[in-house]
């Protein structure tokens, strides 16, 4: 048949089955010769096509205060502003929480007179912010003289925690956390004071009709760094 005298030619002869071993030899030598540069030459290559970048977002804060006080009537409700300058926006990246303080004492100098009762409500009208967080501290009340604090998330996202993210450049995550438009325009904090009279207010010229309040402000900005 035409099958064995095939075979026979290629291992019949022994010239024909020195050129077998010789093909046979170098096809291994191809072989073994692609699998190296495939499984150590270019495994690195290999294996890092498919890696994802990662990166950790850091933050360094900057905080600007400001201080107001104001003397408010009993059942009256007074409103104080408080406007970032421009200036912040422009040299830190981004505007990230808004820190208030309301502080105040007994001052009518009367004898047996308790601590008034003061609210503070920070309404969530006239500046950009992250107000539906739901770890923010708008509204607070003290009858005895204890400091009220508030807190407001302004850059959504932001807690001052630094982030581990994966994906894209450093530059793209530069971006993402770079935006003046957060905690732009006039903070409203409206203020109630409450006049608790002392013992004696029945005494002709004896009276507690208004309280001192000073206000402290705490915006804190941020610039990111991504290693």
């Amino acid at each position: 048949m035409a099958e064995d005298n095939i075979l026979s030619d290629l291992f019949g002869e022994s010239d024909s089955r020195k050129n077998v071993t010789i093909f046979l030899t170098f096809l291994v030598v191809i072989i073994i010769y692609h699998a190296t540069v495939f499984w150590v030459v270019l495994q690195d290559e290999i294996r890092t096509k498919f890696d994802v970048d990662s990166f950790t977002i850091e933050f360094e804060e900057t905080s600007l205060f400001s201080e107001e006080s104001r003397i408010i009537n009993n059942d009256e409700t007074a409103t104080i502003e408080f406007i970032a300058p421009n200036e912040m926006f422009d040299s830190h990246s981004g505007f990230g929480m808004l820190f208030v303080n309301v502080s105040y004492t007994e001052t009518s100098g009367e004898v047996g007179d308790t601590c008034d009762t003061v609210s503070a409500d920070l309404k969530p009208t006239g500046a950009t912010a992250d107000w539906s967080h739901g770890d923010n501290e708008l509204s607070g009340m003290s009858s005895d003289c204890e400091t009220i604090s508030l807190m407001l998330y302004v850059f959504p996202g932001y807690d001052g925690n630094s982030v581990n993210v994966s994906g894209n450049n450093q530059q793209y995550w530069m971006d993402e956390w770079k935006d003046s438009t957060h905690g732009q325009g006039t903070f409203n904090l409206e203020i109630e004071v409450d006049v608790n009279g002392p013992a004696t207010s029945f005494v002709p010229g004896v009276s507690d009709d208004n309280e001192e309040v000073t206000v402290t402000w705490e915006a804190v900005f941020f610039d990111t760094i991504v290693n």
